[in-house]
C-alpha cells in the first residue's frame, strides 16, 4: 500500500503545482503591464534660467505670474479655420516645445507673453525650435520677447521689453487687490459691530427709528 500513497501524495504535489503556475499566469494577465519607468531630472532649471526666472518675475511685477517651461501644445492650438488633418499636423509640429517661460495674468492666468531664452550661441536644432515657435506666436497672435540667458541683466530695459509686449496684447489687466493690513481689518470689525448696535445701520443699510 506504501506505493500506492506515495502515488496520491506525488500526484496532489504535481496538481498543486499546476494550480499554483495557473494562477500564476492568470495573475499577470490580470496585472497592467508597467512599459516605462521615470524618475526626476537633476536640476528641472539651472542657475542661469533660474536667475532669468526670477528676474522677469521682478520685471513684471505682481499683477502678473510667470510660468517656466510651459508646453507650447497646451498655450497654442491650430487654427479652427484649418481642417481636422492640418490642425492635427500643426498641433503636431509643436510636440515637445516648450515656451521656457510663459507671463500670464494674476487675475485669471490668461497667457500674455511668451519668454524664449536661449543660450548666446544656441545650436542648430533651437533655432530650429525658435523659428517653429515664433511663427506659432505670430499667428496666435501671442507677443514673445526673445532674452539671452546670462549671469546678469538690467532690470529697467528688461521690464520696459515684457511690458510693452504685455500692451501689445491688448488684453485687459485686472489688477492684484493690496492685501488688508492690520488697521483696516481693525476699521472694518468696528464698523461691522456698529451696524449691529441700536442706532447703527442695518436691514440693507436703514437706520433704525
Amino acid at each position: 500500500m506504501e506505493p500506492f500513497y506515495i502515488m496520491v501524495f506525488a500526484a496532489g504535489l504535481a496538481v498543486a503545482g499546476l494550480f499554483f503556475h495557473v494562477l500564476g499566469l492568470f495573475s499577470r494577465l490580470i496585472r497592467p503591464r508597467r512599459t516605462f519607468a521615470y524618475e526626476r531630472r537633476d536640476g528641472f532649471l539651472d542657475f542661469q534660467e533660474r536667475l532669468c526666472l526670477g528676474t522677469v518675475e521682478e520685471a513684471v511685477g505682481r499683477d502678473f505670474r510667470v510660468f517656466a517651461r510651459v508646453g507650447a501644445g497646451a498655450v497654442l492650438v491650430g487654427d479652427s479655420d484649418l481642417g481636422r488633418r492640418r490642425r492635427r499636423a500643426a498641433m503636431q509640429a509643436l510636440g515637445g516645445r516648450v515656451f521656457d517661460f510663459l507671463v500670464c495674468s494674476a487675475a485669471d492666468a490668461y497667457p500674455l507673453c511668451a519668454v524664449l531664452a536661449s543660450p548666446p550661441e544656441p545650436s542648430r536644432a533651437r533655432r530650429r525650435e525658435l523659428a517653429v515657435l515664433r511663427t506659432a506666436c505670430a499667428d496666435a497672435g501671442l507677443p514673445w520677447v526673445e532674452l539671452t540667458l546670462a549671469d546678469g541683466y538690467e532690470l529697467t530695459a528688461m521690464r520696459r521689453e515684457l511690458l510693452d509686449a504685455i500692451e501689445s496684447a491688448e488684453v485687459r489687466i485686472a489688477p492684484t487687490p493690496d492685501p488688508v493690513g492690520p488697521d483696516e481689518e481693525s476699521l472694518l470689525a468696528e464698523l461691522a459691530a456698529a451696524m449691529q448696535e441700536p442706532g447703527g445701520r442695518e436691514n440693507g443699510g436703514r437706520s433704525r427709528r
